[in-house]
């Protein structure tokens, strides 16, 4: 009989966090239940075992909550021998049932939970009595790993888990030149820590030498109405087009048709900062060569100079030197691109990633 384990995760499930879904689902050895604040877009993530408490659980930024051990029912009838807890501040908000229970429980961090939260004094706070009564932390890099330790937890306590994708689900392309526009892609979140001001104002320098490219940017959010005032600004609009949100599907096609997969990241004024993005895992894994940023653990997913290239945070004239030098180099796409897919391939691919995860599973129960 398999053992069941709960994921707690405050919020079930926001679309941009498929990622935890893909996780879950594809666990063979594991039954699970999920524990949730806040229900949405079940439609999207069917489970058939799913407990919402929505009124009583409170959670803000520098402000009490209450558990009042709401899960320990569920816990207890489902027989759960270990919690797994999303984000910092999942596990602060589980751990009282853990002990309750005496059972182990598990924290993944994702990026802004140890870096924008973490100015928060009294989140801090919280942070290291989780730290001290947790059981085992995961993180998403060995950067993330150093972060948590600055943090104030034991390093014997933390694994670095590599998110995965679906690699199957990218086809691989060899795209060479077609003599025609050279397409450079941006995708993301419309938030600071995307770069995507930076990507365009690269992008407008760029146009300067290279009259042949063309920009597409897909995705959504809060500074897309600034990117869009920018590029008219630049005078880029006949170059430059923005699809908005696409499905994966889509993106997967806007993938194949581009030729440069360009991921400017930063550290967002805030503190907030990436894990490893999807998005230049999954244009790895369809081949496309890659510009990004020496920033948080991407350096681990793309390695400068073999899969793709690297320049510091802010710096736009080394996106427009590395995008400049790739647009004379067309003969590199194929073999960065192949490159890329094989890093993807080995260190990112998603059920290699669940099959450790049961694996450290196992260890815990045992």
């Amino acid at each position: 009989m398999k053992p069941t384990i709960a994921f707690f995760i405050k919020t079930y499930l926001p679309a941009s966090e498929t990622f935890i879904y893909e996780e879950m689902k594809n666990l063979i050895t594991f039954n699970v239940i999920i524990l949730t604040q806040k229900l949405v877009n079940l439609d999207l993530f069917p489970h058939s075992n799913v407990f919402s408490a929505p009124t009583l659980l409170k959670w803000r930024l520098g402000k009490r909550w209450q558990s009042h051990n709401l899960f320990i029912k569920p816990l207890l009838r489902s027989k759960v021998k270990l919690v797994h807890a999303h984000f910092g501040w999942g596990g602060m908000m589980i751990l009282p049932e853990c002990r309750k229970l005496d059972l182990p429980l598990l924290t993944t961090f994702h990026g802004i939970d140890v870096s924008l939260f973490a100015r928060d004094f009294i989140y801090r706070f919280r942070l290291k009595k989780l730290f001290r009564e947790g059981t085992v932390f995961l993180v998403r890099s060995n950067r993330m790993k150093a972060d948590v330790v600055d943090l104030g937890c034991k390093p014997e306590k933390i694994m670095v888990h590599y998110g995965g994708i679906d690699v199957n689900k990218f086809r691989f392309r060899k795209k060479p030149p077609d003599g025609e526009r050279v397409k450079i892609l941006m995708c993301g979140r419309f938030v600071e820590k995307k770069g995507f001001e930076y990507g365009i104002r690269a992008f407008a320098k760029l146009g300067k030498t290279h009259k042949n490219v063309a920009l597409t940017l897909i995705g959504d959010g809060k500074l897309r109405g600034k990117m869009e005032n920018l590029v008219d600004s630049l005078n880029l609009s006949h170059s430059v087009q923005f699809l908005g949100m696409l499905s994966h599907e889509e993106v997967q096609r806007e993938m194949e048709a581009s030729d440069i997969f360009l991921s400017p990241n930063l550290a967002a004024r805030n503190g907030d900062r990436e894990g490893i993005p999807n998005t230049i895992k999954e244009a790895m894994a369809t081949g496309l060569p890659v510009v990004s940023t020496y920033h948080a653990g991407i350096p681990e997913l793309v390695i400068d100079g073999k899969s793709g290239f690297l320049v510091p945070e802010k710096d736009i004239d080394g996106l427009v030197d590395r995008l400049g030098y790739l647009i004379a180099h067309p003969e590199l796409w194929e073999k960065l691109g192949a490159q890329g897919r094989e890093v993807v391939e080995e260190k990112f691919d998603l059920f290699k990633q669940v099959r450790k995860l049961e694996k450290i599973y196992r260890s815990l129960l045992n």
